[in-house]
């Protein structure tokens, strides 16, 4: 059986082994597509802070955007990782004839798949639902913008699963290093308004890179996202592979 037909099935069964846990569809997926309708849904007169003609909801449906992204990407992945070691199935992988790298492959393909699953329903209900949709002209940035968050916290959160030595604390751990930047990053806000101080510690990190690249394509007024931004993103999408490529355990401890 070839490379790419091997690949393909071993996509399909991660898609199915995602989908068939109701935790982790639920926090994945089902979660940040809850807070997009419930929260839009309660802040939808809000306006942004100095600007009166931009509703809240235009910054707020980027920012759910980019938490999707991140829980899937991110936090999703890590747990996952950490606990099939944890359990011994990353160790008996490696018994087997399929090639590690080809299944570690198709758990990065997954989740791309169910990142851009995430990111799509986003847009469309952001659309559909609040009449909040990015700038015509600004859809290929926005692909790329995703292409590269999506990288980005899937090679951290193959770094981070190495440092995860319990399976059962890989869900605080995970969630403890994202969602506390993730409230500081203005990710559940279009209106949070940092001390200058803060805002530099909270600017090093991807989350808020992620969070303001996205509401830039969304901001009628913006030219796109930053070159600081840009240039955090790839930043720590190399330290994630080196860290990974360092760290990552098949076998557990």
């Amino acid at each position: 059986m070839s490379s790419r037909r091997v690949l393909m099935r071993q996509v399909g069964l991660e898609q199915r082994s995602f989908w068939r846990n109701p935790e982790a569809a639920f926090f994945a997926f089902f979660l940040p597509i809850g807070l997009l309708l419930i929260f839009g849904t309660i802040s939808g007169d809000d306006k942004v802070p100095g600007r009166p003609e931009l509703d809240g909801l235009t910054l707020f449906v980027p920012g759910i955007l980019a938490f999707g992204i991140i829980v899937a990407a991110y936090g999703n992945l890590a747990a996952t990782v950490a606990i099939r070691r944890g359990e011994g199935v990353l160790k008996r992988v490696r018994g087997t004839p399929l090639s590690p790298t080809l299944y570690l492959a198709g758990q990065l393909c997954s989740v791309l798949i169910t990142s851009l699953l995430i990111a799509l329903t986003t847009i469309v209900l952001g659309r559909l639902v609040f009449g909040v949709a990015p700038k015509a002209d600004a859809v290929p940035m926005l692909v790329a913008v995703l292409a590269l968050g999506i990288t980005c916290f899937a090679a951290l959160g193959l770094a981070i699963s190495g440092a995860i030595r319990n399976p059962e604390a890989a869900g605080a751990i995970t969630n403890g290093t994202y969602l506390p930047l993730a409230l500081v990053s203005g990710t559940f806000s279009g209106a949070l308004h940092l001390p200058p101080w803060l805002d530099v510690i909270v600017s090093a990190f991807p989350i808020k890179a992620l969070t303001d690249s996205l509401k830039a394509l969304y901001d009628p007024i913006s030219s796109g996202p930053s070159v600081a931004n840009v240039l955090v993103l790839v930043s720590w999408t190399i330290i994630g592979i080196v860290l990974a490529r360092r760290y990552f355990r098949w076998d557990p401890t």
